[in-house]
Parts: structure tokens; C-alpha cells; sequence
């Protein structure tokens, strides 16, 4: 998992040129490479289309025709695909009822290992608590990615499925593009910034629909780019929001205590927009944004590019459009936004275990 990361060491000299997807930085990173060869993929010209008839078809249909690319394996994530076609009022309430349950098993089995340890059973109480572990974090996994499958059925969109089942005589192309449903989950100052993304450059491409050819691995490394793009905006722009109200706050509260002349006061409007805000960053500060906090999270993006593009072929030129690229791009964004909100409201429920890296 510390290949995610390698998408996240930006330092501020390199901001624009994360933002412009500079490709030759990423041909070393792993995280969102193809692990094997195989033969080639077809791709289809219909995110929705009814042409599936294999089995691949049969799992996104669990989906209840949101067609997200990963299958949940628990109960669990297959009982709240259930709730987004039969009782959307009470995803969130069974959400919030799953991780509380699972806390308890954590906490249940920990405690167990704890009495344990002067005793003859502490080695298979220990084992019980890895198992519950294991388990634990299959069930918040399957629960983050519906959630996130949720957020995205709130705007009216339906996800990227399988490149495999979005293939049509070498042509990959994405429709509806649904820009304006993404874009309208961003801020002003976040949107201004996502739209400023110069891939279209890099790839030569004219017009919203005319064709350009594109290895499905830079497909690849620009999603798994932008969902860290996403992750990374929607944390520094809540901060953003933050400290400018934490400001407006204290130069009010300082402006009442008008015997106490001396009392230091930080003007809310040190910086004139988010881009200069964000452009000011020191290092430390740029880390706590862009990383990744917790294992579910890297997990989750992880098995999100593998079930979405697959591992076979991924040198394989396409032939596509600005307008399916641009939807790649925006759903990423998306993804990564949605992803941050997920952490934020598990961690009310259950203990993430936090992830740790050697790049950090």
C-alpha cells in the first residue's frame, strides 16, 4: 500500500505540474500499474449499456444498476445494496448501526486477548482478535465503498463500470458524461482549480468528441491521480473554510476587548483565494493534507483501479474522446471527495486503523 503515496509526495514546486498530470512522473509508481500481462481486452461504448451478458454483467446487476466496478464480498455490503434500491431513508442509519457493531467486536476481542495473557488460552484468543481484525476490515471496506457508491446515486450518477464491459470494436467511450452532476459537488474554488487539469494537452485532443489514441495505462495513472487530486482538495478546502472562520471569529472577539490593545489578531483575509492559500502550504501542512490517513482508505483506492480497469493489457492503445476522458477525470475527483467524507463519518462509528508509511 505505500505506492499510493508516491502519487501524494507533491511538494509545492510540483503542485501544477500534479495538476497537469505530468505522465513521465508516474511510469514509476505501482499503484494503479498492471500486475500481469494477458491477453488483450476488448472495450463498449456505454458505461450503461445492456449488452453484458457474462458473468461480469450478473455483478454490477448487484449493484442494483449503479454499476460500480468492485462487487462487495460481506453480508453486509450486499444487504446495503439492497437498502439503495428498496429503502434509501435507511442506508445511513444501517451504516452507522454496522460500524457500531463492529466496534464492539473489535473491542470484544481485544479485550478477551487482554484477560488473556496470563492464562493457557492466550495464543488462540490472540489468533481470535487477528481473525476478528481480518474480518473487521473486509466489512468497513465493502461499507466505505457503498457508502461512497451511495454518495455518487445521490448526484444521479452512475459509475464507470468494468472497462471490460465498456468496449465497443476498440473504442472506449462513456456515456452520459454527467460533467455537470460531478462538478456540482465542489466548491467554486475547488471546481476553478479541477477544471484548470491540462490532460487534454497532453493527449492531443481537439474537440469534446473527436478521437484520439491512449494507452489504457495512462488511463490508469490519471484516474488514480485524480482521486488523490480530489482527497487532497476537499481536505485543504475544508481547512481552508475553517481557518477563515476561526479568523473572522478571533478578530471579532479581539475588536470587544478594547482595554487589551496588545492581543495579536490574524486577519481572515491573509490570503485572497483558495489557490493562494493552498500555494502557501509549508511542507508539513501539504503531508497532513495529501496523505492518505487510514488503511481502508489506500485499500479501498487500490481495489477500485484494479477491479475497474483490470490487469491485462494495460499497454494496449485505445481509441476515445475529451469528452470520456474528462468523465474519467471527474468521477476520480469525485471519488477521492467522496472518499475523504466516508473517513470522516466512519470515524464517529468505528477506530480506522491509521496507515503508516516510509514516505512519511
Amino acid at each position: 500500500m505505500d505506492c499510493v503515496c508516491s502519487y501524494s509526495k507533491i511538494s509545492l514546486p510540483q503542485f501544477r505540474q500534479f495538476s497537469s498530470f505530468n505522465l513521465r512522473n508516474l511510469e514509476s509508481n505501482t499503484l494503479f500499474k498492471s500486475k500481469k500481462k494477458k491477453n488483450s481486452l476488448s472495450i463498449v461504448a456505454s458505461c450503461c449499456s445492456d449488452n453484458n451478458n457474462n458473468n461480469n454483467g450478473d455483478e454490477n446487476r448487484m449493484f442494483n444498476g449503479l454499476t460500480a466496478p468492485l462487487v462487495p464480498t460481506t453480508e453486509a455490503g450486499r444487504l446495503l445494496s439492497g437498502y439503495m434500491q428498496n429503502e434509501k431513508e435507511l442506508f445511513y442509519e444501517f451504516v452507522e448501526k454496522e460500524l457500531e457493531k463492529l466496534e464492539y467486536m473489535r473491542k470484544e476481542a481485544l479485550l478477551r486477548c487482554v484477560f488473556s495473557v496470563d492464562t493457557d488460552e492466550v495464543i488462540l484468543h490472540r489468533r481470535i482478535c487477528e481473525m476478528k481484525k481480518v474480518e473487521c476490515q473486509k466489512v468497513v471496506e465493502d461499507v466505505m465503498y457503498m457508502f461512497i457508491v451511495y454518495k455518487f446515486s445521490e448526484i444521479g450518477v452512475h459509475m464507470v463500470p468494468k472497462l471490460s464491459n465498456c468496449m465497443y470494436n476498440g473504442r472506449l467511450e462513456i456515456s452520459p458524461c454527467k460533467n455537470w452532476e460531478l462538478e456540482s459537488i465542489h466548491s467554486v474554488e475547488v471546481l476553478e482549480m479541477v477544471k484548470e487539469i491540462g490532460w487534454e494537452d497532453k493527449w492531443n485532443v481537439k474537440d469534446n468528441w473527436g478521437l484520439t489514441q491512449v494507452k489504457k495505462d495512462y488511463i490508469r495513472y490519471v484516474y488514480g491521480s485524480s482521486m488523490l487530486y480530489g482527497y487532497f482538495f476537499k481536505s485543504a478546502s475544508l481547512r481552508y473554510h475553517l481557518e477563515k472562520s476561526f479568523d473572522s471569529n478571533l478578530s471579532f472577539s479581539s475588536s470587544c476587548h478594547l482595554k487589551q490593545k496588545s492581543v495579536p489578531t490574524v486577519s481572515g483575509n491573509k490570503y485572497d483565494n483558495f489557490r493562494s492559500y493552498v500555494a502557501n502550504f509549508d511542507n508539513e501542512i501539504m503531508k497532513m493534507c495529501r496523505k492518505p490517513k487510514f488503511n481502508v482508505t489506500v485499500s479501498l483506492m487500490e481495489k477500485h483501479c484494479s477491479a475497474l480497469f483490470g490487469d491485462e493489457n494495460q499497454h494496449e492503445e485505445v481509441s476515445t474522446s475529451f469528452a470520456s476522458l474528462k468523465r474519467f477525470v471527474l468521477e476520480a475527483v469525485a471519488f477521492g471527495s467522496f472518499l475523504w467524507d466516508a473517513e470522516y463519518h466512519f470515524r464517529k462509528f468505528y477506530r480506522l486503523e491509521e496507515y503508516r508509511s516510509h514516505f512519511y
